[in-house]
């Protein structure tokens, strides 16, 4: 079987999710696009309508170009459960690294005066994640801010049910994968910095600096 062979699926996975990867998430024209990878429109036209297949040397192209998954492109879409702290710090870091939306964490450091039994978040040692709805609307490269808000709110009130035997088991393994499936097709793309050199990345963190002292002394 070729990379892009998928039994029992769509014919045209690589296609349809190239289209996604070049419409929704990179927001290009086939023209753009094209260029980005550097193929002929023509081309890159067939390979979204599956009238063409490309080579593994064009899949790996355009993996490399966009930071996205071959996996994904190709639709091997087979989960990897989270089994150890590893495979969580994984986890972590993809969320910090993709494009497509953000969140903002608050590390609230207490450990040396946190007591035994305390609940008083003041003077307790937590961190907090959070994202918001909206900020696609400030970052319209974030694409997927309301989508990930969604998709915690839907898993917190499935998992509540279980948990509060308001469903069985069954039911929330049939709803959870169904939720699961729902957001196959949306691909998340990762920040890539290695193209900034040392002078530019330094030059970029004083004005990163000088912009936090100005907020600072604003408020």
């Amino acid at each position: 079987m070729g990379i892009l062979d998928r039994s029992n699926n769509k014919e045209n996975i690589f296609g349809e999710r190239l289209k996604k990867l070049r419409s929704v998430v990179m927001k290009k024209t086939q023209k753009e696009f094209s260029e980005l990878i550097g193929i002929p429109q023509p081309t890159l036209s067939a390979y979204e309508s599956g009238r063409n297949k490309p080579t593994i040397d064009v899949v790996i192209n355009i993996a490399n170009k966009c930071n996205i998954s071959i996996d994904w492109l190709c639709g091997n879409d087979n989960i990897s459960a989270i089994s150890s702290l590893a495979d969580l710090m994984n986890v972590l870091f993809d969320i910090y690294e993709a494009n497509e939306f953000s969140c903002k964490t608050v590390i609230h450091d207490r450990v040396d005066i946190e007591r035994t039994g305390e609940t008083d978040d003041n003077l307790r040692n937590w961190i907090q994640m959070t994202f918001y709805h909206n900020d696609g609307r400030l970052h319209p490269e974030q694409v997927y801010c309301s989508d990930i808000c969604s998709m915690i709110k839907k898993a917190y009130e499935l998992h509540s049910e279980l948990i509060n035997y308001d469903c069985s088991q069954e039911y929330y393994n049939t709803q959870k994968n169904h939720i699961i499936e729902s957001y196959r097709d949306f691909p998340i793309t990762k920040a890539d910095y290695s193209s900034v050199s040392e002078d530019e990345r330094l030059r970029l963190r004083i004005d990163k600096l000088r912009a936090e002292l100005e907020k600072q002394q604003n408020n």
